[in-house]
């Protein structure tokens, strides 16, 4: 077993710090570019040093929740998860939780308990730490959530679904290029080929993000946290810190006095597959609720249109029901059935709606 004396790993808590960013990025590219699905069907992500500062890099980031499996013999990291602290609203009460994220092992160290005892350190780190719990998006058939019920089972932690999330949200703009990266069927490059096109927006009303839109943009956010049973409190700092970076494509709309009544932000990441990668962007917040199908509409091909020209291949995510899928569909967005489950790491009892019917979650 790992940490044993005369095991060959070592299983450590440490402070993450930005000179660290690049082998772990690699590190976790390595990992997921060898998983079997992976090898299979491709449509991996290739983690950058700038995609791991998207992750990791905000402003309440609590730099002690990382683990790392060390290879003694060696001296190398092949082992790494973070967390992500997040302040969850649960029927108007605030809890302190935060999300395990990225768990990976070298697929050279794979099987030997790395990454349920990296896991387990995780949370002892957190439960020291006073969180009331964690949330994961698991797969059904990803290998994260045996990983999660063995954690919860040998730390007599709770486990509980929260919700499953039955869509996934895809716009490509050209689906030979994400063939490459994509094992597509002939069938599914037809009905992709329906939905690759989008329409260029001339609009006084809709433009790219500046400095000035923030405070509205905040107020937007915020009014999800009233909107949703349960939902993600926003923290301004790393609204501000993430519009500053270089990788985010966010495009606004403004109402008939010029204040901003709704906004869409993707980040960039690497698409990659059967030896191929290609820049895509993740579709991070939709924030919606104030226009009308037409206009939100107007602002989903506004935002493909600016993407595309940041030479990006096209926008996903997983559809989290807090906004109106309609303006999306009319923007020619493409759902289909893709099972994600949220599951709950409930460490103090906290007491979750019996059925959660809606939720607002975004990725940073």
């Amino acid at each position: 077993m790992p940490n044993n004396e005369d095991s060959e790993y070592l299983i450590e808590q440490f402070k993450l710090e930005e000179e660290y960013f690049d082998s772990l990025a690699k590190l976790i590219t390595s990992a997921f570019l060898a998983d079997e699905t992976a090898l299979e069907e491709g449509a991996s992500i290739t983690f950058s040093e700038e995609t791991f500062h998207t992750i990791y890099g905000a402003p309440s980031i609590d730099r002690d929740l990382f683990v790392r499996a060390i290879h003694k013999p060696s001296g190398k990291i092949v082992g790494f998860i973070g967390a992500i602290p997040r302040k969850l609203s649960i029927e108007d009460k605030i809890y302190k939780f935060a999300v395990p994220s990225w768990l990976c092992v070298h697929s050279h160290h794979q099987k030997k308990g790395l990454a349920k005892g990296m896991g387990k350190k995780l949370f002892e780190i957190g439960d020291a730490k006073g969180y009331d719990g964690a949330f994961s998006l698991h797969e059904p058939e990803q290998h994260g959530l045996d990983v999660s019920t063995a954690v919860s089972r040998e730390k007599s932690i709770p486990f509980q679904r929260i919700i499953t999330l039955t869509k996934f949200v895809i716009k490509a703009f050209d689906v030979d290029k994400v063939a490459t990266v994509v094992r597509l069927r002939w069938y599914e490059k037809l009905v992709f080929r329906l939905f690759q096109k989008f329409k260029t927006i001339n609009s006084e009303q809709i433009r790219i993000f500046q400095e000035k839109d923030i405070p509205d943009m905040f107020e937007i956010i915020q009014e999800q946290v009233k909107r949703n049973q349960l939902s993600i409190v926003p923290e301004l700092e790393d609204l501000k810190w993430m519009l500053k970076n270089p990788n985010v494509n966010c495009v606004v709309h403004e109402d008939e006095e010029g204040r901003i009544n709704g906004f869409m932000l993707a980040w960039e990441f690497l698409l990659a597959g059967m030896g191929n990668k290609i820049p895509y962007g993740w579709l991070d917040m939709v924030h919606i609720h104030r226009l009308n199908t037409k206009e939100a509409s107007n602002l989903a091909h506004y935002l493909c249109q600016t993407s595309n020209e940041r030479g990006w291949y096209g926008l996903q995510t997983p559809y989290f029901p807090y906004f109106d899928m309609k303006p999306l569909k009319k923007a020619k967005f493409f759902f289909y059935g893709k099972k994600i489950n949220l599951d709950v790491f409930n460490m103090r009892d906290v007491k979750f709606p019996e059925k959660v019917e809606s939720f607002y979650f975004d990725w940073r």
